[in-house]
Formats: C-alpha cells, sequence, structure tokens
C-alpha cells in the first residue's frame, strides 16, 4: 500500500511538474516583444518623456504581456531610412520625420509651411483635425501610433548675427526640409541638407555657420555651447509621427492591439508635442542666461521676409496639382483649421 501511494505522489509530483514546464512555455509563447527604434540620444526629452513611459505603460497596462525594447540613437534606422527600417521590419515601431524622406508623405508637405502655427501641439491639433479626410492616405500601409511637431524655428548662429534681412545673405545655414531649403534660399542663404544629428560637428568645423531649428535643440543636439547668436523666425514646427510595421500590427491577438491604442493616439502625441514645448521654453532661458545673444527682426524686416517667402504657398499647390493632389484644397483646409484651433 505504502509502495502504491508512494508511486501515486511520484506520479502527481510529475504531472505537476510537467503543468508548471507547458505553463511557463505558454506564458512566454503569448509574451509579445516588439522593437521601438529612433534616432535622438538617450537624454532626448522624447527618449526620456514619451518613448521609455509609452513601452512602459503598455508593459504595465498589459501586465506584460506586451514589451517594447527601444533601440536609440540610430542603433536600427536614421532619419532617412527609418521608414524603410519600419517597412523590412527590422524594427517594428519607428520615429519618423516625414520631410526628411520627401516623395513618400506627399500631402504631409504641407506642413512645412511657415508661418502658420504658434506651437507644436497647435501642429498636432490641426493633424488630427484633419487626418482622415486629407492625409490618412500617406500614411496608407502603417499603424499610425501618434502625430506630434518640434516647437517653431529659430535661425542660431555662430558668427554672423542675423539682425536685418540682408544679414541673410551668403550665410551658410543648415535647413531640415524641401520647404525650409526653399525658404531661406529665398533670403539669399547658402542652405547646406543635413540631418540634425550631423548638425553639432559641422558647426564647430565651419561647415555651416548657421542653423534653422527649434530652442529645443540646444542641449540635446550639443550644439548649446556652440551657437552665438539666435534670431527669431517663428518659422514653423516639424511634423512628426510614430508608426508601426502595418502587418506586424495585423498578426497582434486584439487584446494588444487594445493596450497600444489605448496608450497611443492622440493623448500620446500632444504629451509628446508639450514634452518639446516644455524643452523649448527651459533652453531660451538657459541660453538668455548663458550669454547667447538672441535677435529679434525689426517689424519691416519681418514683412520682407514673409513677402519674399509668400510664394512657397503657391509653389506648393503647385507641385502638389503635378502629382495629382488637390493642393490648394489641402491647403486651405490647413490654415482654416490652424485658426480654428488657436
Amino acid at each position: 500500500m505504502m509502495k502504491k501511494l508512494s508511486i501515486i505522489t511520484v506520479s502527481i509530483a510529475a504531472m505537476l511538474a510537467m503543468s508548471l514546464i507547458c505553463f511557463q512555455s505558454s506564458t512566454f509563447a503569448a509574451t509579445i516583444k516588439l522593437k521601438l527604434a529612433h534616432f535622438v540620444p538617450t537624454m532626448h526629452v522624447q527618449h526620456k518623456n514619451v518613448f521609455v513611459p509609452f513601452a512602459e505603460a503598455v508593459n504595465k497596462e498589459s501586465n506584460g504581456a506586451v514589451q517594447i525594447k527601444i533601440y536609440p540613437g540610430g542603433a536600427l534606422g536614421n532619419p532617412k531610412n527609418m521608414v524603410n527600417s519600419i517597412k523590412k521590419g527590422i524594427a517594428d515601431i519607428g520615429f519618423v520625420i516625414p520631410s526628411y524622406v520627401p516623395g513618400i508623405f506627399k500631402r504631409s508637405g504641407v506642413f512645412e509651411m511657415p508661418f502658420i502655427f504658434d506651437s507644436p501641439q497647435h501642429v498636432t491639433e490641426v493633424m488630427y483635425d484633419l487626418y482622415d479626410e486629407y492625409f490618412a492616405a500617406d500614411y496608407k500601409g502603417f499603424k499610425v501610433l501618434w502625430f506630434l511637431s518640434s516647437p517653431l524655428s529659430q535661425v542660431h548662429t555662430v558668427k554672423k548675427p542675423i539682425m536685418t534681412i540682408s544679414d541673410f545673405s551668403g550665410v551658410p545655414l543648415r535647413t531640415g526640409g524641401v520647404t525650409e531649403t526653399t525658404a531661406f534660399r529665398l533670403l539669399d542663404a547658402n542652405t547646406v541638407g543635413m540631418p540634425i544629428t550631423e548638425l553639432s560637428i559641422s558647426l564647430q568645423k565651419g561647415v555651416v555657420d548657421g542653423v534653422v531649428t527649434p530652442y529645443a535643440a540646444l542641449k540635446s543636439h550639443k550644439i548649446f555651447d556652440t551657437v552665438k547668436h539666435i534670431t527669431e523666425v517663428n518659422f514653423s514646427g516639424t511634423l512628426m509621427v510614430v508608426l508601426m510595421n502595418q502587418k506586424k500590427w495585423n498578426k497582434l491577438p486584439q487584446s494588444a492591439k487594445d493596450v497600444i491604442n489605448k496608450v497611443a493616439g492622440k493623448r500620446m502625441g500632444l504629451i509628446a508635442s508639450r514634452a518639446f514645448y516644455n524643452e523649448d521654453f527651459e533652453n531660451k532661458e538657459a541660453a538668455e542666461k548663458a550669454g547667447i545673444k538672441i535677435h529679434k527682426l525689426s517689424t519691416r524686416d519681418m514683412k520682407q521676409v514673409r513677402n519674399k517667402m509668400s510664394g512657397i504657398y503657391s509653389g506648393w499647390v503647385k507641385k502638389a496639382k503635378a502629382k495629382g493632389l488637390k493642393g490648394q484644397a489641402i491647403l486651405d483646409a490647413l490654415i482654416a483649421s490652424a485658426d480654428a484651433n488657436r
């Protein structure tokens, strides 16, 4: 009888052990691991205040069933090839600047138009207001997690202060997109295109003497100790978006989709834009305390700047029409939404 009991006990123990192994295997198999890639340093406000909290929130909301690993600093894609990294599944989720990849997000180029927006939150509100009707076709083939914007761009220089419209002439100036480049060429600046990740060393070596970028870039892109002058022009924000590989999204169980949708979306976009806005304000204060000279163009000169750049709008409409897009309708809707969302 005792021997029989021992056999039963061993059998039960074996069954429990097997069940535990099966349970662990099942749990492991159910855990979804996603790769989120961006190209900014880990000290950047978007990494610290947005991407890390996003990954943590998804993990918490899913009770650990959805885990997101972040690959910062361009490990899985730089600003120019991030879209391809997402498409090819090198990254499941990626941080994209549409203006860095011209020709792909054709309608979204209208967000590069100058002097329309007041803040990064303003840009974000307008995109969400118009997305379904005017911009969804740009992002077909991706799952959009959230839109955001950088703060408005100013002109930062090392050697030459920009105090009048004529001071732009001949200045080697880094610009970040087709519209920005075209606009400052109209002021006779010698524009140079390069990713912002190459900016710091280019300013130090004198490859360029200035850059069109927000205050927010001063510290995060290591140009704070190089720049000596800033001229406020409030040119435009830069539309950005966090995209996910559509096939990867389609394969997720609904429970995982529900969690990601709950954490992502417009709310996250506004959080991300607000983080940029706060950093912009803090960097401006720090620049003033550090003795960086901040200049404003006169009302007359600013009016001349706007007049010289006025052809940018009709030029964009013309190019959009050539691509088969209703450019004027898109631009009109953008301006109307910007006015309504101030």
